[in-house]
């Protein structure tokens, strides 16, 4: 007995052992091989979403920066612009010529405010003893003037150094004593020749939503600071992240190598990146949440732990059952023995055409495997001739109306020209062709340049037909002409273009065929300028094409030809058809480069 408990031990080990090996080490590599993978991918979009979001930021604002300094420079690159705003913001009362001049100023500043969203207003300084200036709100007005709510941009301009050419000041701003101050962002740059100053007011609020648009990670904020790391303005919530703002801004401004780092701020890990706005001596910092960011490898990690905990209980349920299992039935095939040595098993019990139930099992399992194998041979055989006979069937259907309007045109023919007549000679030749052609052997496939053949000579037969000409242009790569295609695919789909396109326009019809090699396919086109198709019927068109059973309709030829071209490429091979009604239509499919 311990010698057998000792095997048994041995032989769960050993099961434990492949079953570790067969489903748990599968999963734990597999788990590490994506782990890695989703670190790196995800390391490689952070760089990409960082750059993304770089590009996006600098581009609204230094394409605003850039305009407001264009827009500076138009004042300062003339001095006959400047010098008559100068004298009128000199002057103490305007005459009537001057007023009318005042008025055009403040039409040119306005201008800029319609540049972006984010500018609230202008403002045109030239230093006077009057604080007089032009404001693209309150137009020509004066600090001093009663309607004047605004009045601290000209202390920092005059408090501003002379050798600073721009800056920017957070400031808080109302146009009118009826309305609450609100955050302003004020851009400020002095003029070339005349000492003076254009303020570009940006609104904060709107400025921040921009940088909010830009967050993609819950908890992530990008804010704006000066070159000391003091916090101009930002996305929603960086004042409670951020804390003492200028200690900061200005550890996370300190030189670095990678394109982000890592901090922690308010007892959380993030990374960030930096990027100059040139110009202002500004600096743009975003941070994201380290925990979202990571989000998706941490998940990815918890998952696989806890399938490699499953698999591990799965392996060791699996192997204690068949070990049981097994000992059991070999606990009973010795007490078999046992009791047949003894003679004590029931004579009855050993009869000779008696199996063991290993065999029995394992034949069970070979009859029902060649039973189902056998039952599936049938029902691939079955399908087979199923699509063979759908492809003969659909090969065989020709347009009795198209042979009965041919030979009338013969007769009519032969009516007008009693003696020979090209016409006719050449009429008879071409459906003699067609007719050849489409009674061929239709289990071989043809080359390209045999269906243009015999479209070309289906055409020469209709333009006889028609009241109004057209005209079938063809448009094909000549290395193309020599792949095979089974046969009698384009002339249903021309036959379909002419009957319900072509001929019941007014003026001159066009067909083009156009035959190209793109992506490893072949595409053909059949392109008309007829009537079109409603939006309603093409909807249906598409609908039973999508459906791809053979219908009962006048357009037969395209249904058809569709179910042969799926039947014998694969789905990928279908009709596409797109048109628009009174423009024409255009037809399509695609076949695998042989």
């Amino acid at each position: 007995m311990r010698r057998h408990r000792h095997m048994q031990q041995k032989y769960f080990i050993r099961q434990l052992t492949q079953h570790l090996f067969i489903i748990t080490l599968p999963i734990l590599l597999l788990g590490c091989l994506l782990t890695g993978y989703s670190q790196n991918k995800l390391q490689q979009e952070l760089a990409v979403y960082a750059e993304r979001s770089k590009t996006y930021v600098l581009y609204n604002v230094t394409d605003l920066f850039d305009t407001f300094s264009e827009e500076t420079a138009l004042f300062s690159s003339s001095p006959t612009i400047a010098l008559s705003i100068s004298k009128l913001l000199n002057q103490k009362s305007l005459d009537y010529r001057d007023s009318v001049y005042k008025s055009l100023i403040p039409l040119i500043i306005s201008t800029t405010t319609d540049i972006s969203s984010y500018v609230d207003s202008v403002y045109i300084y030239y230093d006077n003893p009057y604080g007089n200036y032009f404001s693209s709100s309150k137009q020509y007005t004066s600090i001093g003037a009663p309607n004047s709510t605004d009045t601290e941009w000209l202390s920092v301009y005059k408090e501003t150094p002379a050798d600073i050419k721009q800056w920017i000041a957070l400031r808080q701003v109302r146009h009118y004593a009826f309305e609450n101050t609100k955050e302003t962002l004020s851009l400020f740059r002095r003029f070339d020749y005349l000492e003076g100053v254009m303020v570009l007011n940006l609104d904060a609020a709107k400025v921040s939503a921009m940088l909010d648009a830009n967050q993609i990670y819950p908890g992530a904020c990008t804010f704006i600071t000066d070159a000391k790391g003091n916090i101009l303005l930002g996305s929603a919530g960086y004042e409670a992240l951020t804390g003492d703002s200028s200690n900061t801004a200005a550890g996370l401004l300190s030189p670095k190598d990678n394109p982000y780092d890592t901090a922690v701020l308010q007892h959380t890990r993030y990374i960030y990146y930096t990027s100059a706005i040139p110009g202002y001596n500004l600096e743009m910092i975003s941070l994201l949440p380290s925990s979202e960011v990571f989000r998706p490898v941490h998940t990815l990690v918890i998952a696989f732990a806890l399938l490699t905990l499953f698999s591990i209980f799965l392996s060791f349920s699996l192997s204690w059952s068949v070990t049981s299992s097994n000992f059991r039935q070999l606990h009973n095939l010795l007490e078999l023995f046992h009791q047949a040595e003894h003679q004590e098993l029931p004579a009855e019990t050993f009869r000779p055409d008696a199996q063991n139930e290993y065999d029995i099992i394992f034949n069970n399992i070979v009859q029902t495997f060649i039973s189902t194998n056998l039952l599936k041979l049938n029902l691939t055989q079955a399908k087979v001739q199923q699509k063979d006979a759908q492809l003969a069937a659909l090969q065989l259907q020709l347009n009795p109306h198209f042979i009965f309007n041919t030979l009338q045109t013969i007769d009519l023919e032969i009516l007008k020209f009693q003696s020979s007549d090209n016409h006719t000679s050449l009429l008879i030749h071409n459906l003699s062709d067609i007719l050849k052609y489409s009674l061929e052997n239709t289990s071989k496939t043809v080359h390209i340049r045999d269906e243009i053949r015999i479209c070309k000579a289906y055409a020469e037969i209709q333009k006889l037909r028609y009241r109004n000409p057209f005209i079938l242009y063809w448009d094909y790569d000549e290395r193309l002409l020599e792949r095979p295609i089974i046969h009698l695919i384009l002339q249903p789909l021309l036959e379909n273009s002419l009957q319900h396109g072509i001929k019941e326009i007014p003026q001159k019809g066009l067909v083009k065929i156009k035959i190209q090699e793109r992506g490893g396919r072949i595409h053909i086109y059949i392109i008309d300028n007829g009537i079109g198709i409603s939006k309603d019927r093409l909807d249906e068109l598409r609908r039973l094409l999508q459906a791809q059973e053979q219908v009962r309709t006048s357009h037969i030829g395209i249904f058809n030809t569709n179910l042969r071209l799926v039947l014998t490429y694969g789905a990928d091979a279908g009709i596409d058809i797109k048109s628009r009604e009174g423009r024409g239509t255009i037809v399509h499919f695609s076949l695998p480069l042989c």
